[in-house]
């Protein structure tokens, strides 16, 4: 990728490159990483991007750059926010953390001990850390979701609970797509005191503490302004401009009746991932692909648990569980629906051999369609957060952000 021209340095922190098309704060000792996140800006392969890295602490790059949306009118801000689809999974892996540090129910607890219903088809012996583990085998749900019923969660949960599973629980894992969201949120509701579904408790017991641009159902009084619009990608892009998508989950994905298709396409078949993009599904409190975030909240609720979880009440049993990490499927890491390893843990996706996105195991967090990537790795004592409103054609280790990571990295080996 083209570097930037230009890099003018104001105060030790404060940066501007290329006519102030990427701007934000880099620490010193960590300019690459402003080059790197920049590049991407300047090659104009992100319509507009965010990035932000606290390293034991301590803010180390909070950088912004291109434009809110396709007209290219209005410039990223700092504070702006974004749909980022499944890093709104390690929101809801974060709530299920705080649900269990508060004795809601336990990790190793069956779902059916909670949601006596989700027993049907042979689902009893599913624990709620299997389920949020993504191997409960179901991410394609038979359920017709519309924009219109997608707020529906009674309906949906209904569903879901009589639903037989895509595979033999336990045996696999594969990308609950949507469904992640609607099983934490039903365990949350069924065990809350005050009934609280996902959304609300997320904002109640997460998101207000720590005073974070961050939601799971975007009330009426945020700014729509503050909103940066997704470009999207029709399907032929993804063979026409194909990066890391796996070649097989790429066919599979338009073939109806695989279980690509039938995860990947409820809602909106063969719409993109873009048309998500409006009013309706951002109030819709979609626990595993509705977020709305700014790369500074993210990074901030990682910080949290960076340093133990302690501000939002997670007990150390919990985040030594995080750390740890699930046990893998039966059958090994293969991702039903994806088709290429993948390790799921508690609502997060861990290292493992074939993506070490992080430096140590300890790392949990989340990545999404289109490129980005949040995490905290407590060991390494780091909170990352990269987003952006141009949806790449890859699933993970997108070009544009793995850049940004990889000149991070080597910053802390060259500050060691």
């Amino acid at each position: 990728m083209q570097q930037p021209d230009c890099m003018h340095i104001q105060n030790p922190t404060e940066i501007s490159f290329g006519g102030g098309f990427t701007r934000g704060y880099i620490a010193p000792g960590f300019e690459p990483v402003a080059h790197a996140f920049a590049s991407a800006i300047q090659a104009q392969s992100a319509l507009g991007a965010a990035c932000t890295i606290i390293h034991r602490g301590r803010t180390v790059a909070d950088l912004q750059g291109g434009w809110r949306q396709k007209t290219r009118q209005e410039q990223w801000q700092g504070d702006d926010i974004a749909l980022v689809y499944s890093l709104t999974k390690g929101l809801t892996g974060m709530a299920g953390a705080v649900a269990v540090s508060r004795g809601l129910f336990a990790y190793d607890e069956p779902v059916a001990d909670i949601w006596p219903e989700f027993a049907a088809h042979g689902k009893g012996d599913v624990t709620v850390g299997k389920a949020l583990s993504e191997q409960a085998g179901l991410a394609a749900i038979d359920f017709r979701l519309t924009l219109d019923n997608i707020a529906d969660e009674e309906a949906i949960c209904a569903a879901i609970a009589a639903q037989k599973p895509n595979w033999t629980p336990g045996e696999h894992s594969g990308n609950h797509a949507y469904s992640l969201g609607w099983i934490a949120s039903e365990l949350i509701c069924r065990r809350d005191p005050h009934g609280r579904r996902l959304p609300r408790f997320f904002a109640e017991e997460i998101a207000r503490p720590l005073g974070v641009d961050v939601f799971i159902g975007l009330p009426d009084s945020f700014e729509r302004n503050r909103i940066a619009r997704i470009k999207g990608f029709g399907l032929q892009d993804l063979f026409l401009h194909h990066t890391t998508m796996p070649w097989l989950l790429t066919f599979k994905m338009c073939l109806p009746g695989t279980l690509a298709f039938r995860t990947l396409n409820n809602p909106l078949i063969l719409a993109g991932p873009g048309a998500l993009d409006r009013e309706a599904f951002w109030r819709a409190g979609q626990g595993a692909a509705g977020g709305m975030a700014s790369a500074r909240g993210l990074a901030a609720l990682y910080q949290a648990f960076v340093e133990g979880g302690e501000k939002l009440g997670v007990t150390p049993e919990v985040m030594a569980t995080l750390c740890a990490g699930h046990a893998y499927p039966r059958k090994g890491l293969r991702d039903q629906v994806l088709t290429a390893d993948m390790y799921y843990s508690h609502g997060f996706e861990k290292p493992f051999a074939e993506w070490e996105y992080a430096r140590t195991r300890s790392a949990f967090g989340s990545f999404a369609v289109g490129g980005s990537l949040a995490f905290a790795d407590p060991e390494d004592e780091v909170a990352y957060a990269w987003i952006t409103n141009q949806l790449g054609t890859g699933k993970w280790d997108d070009p544009r952000e793995k850049i940004v990571r990889d000149a991070f990295y080597a910053c802390l080996e060259m500050n060691a």
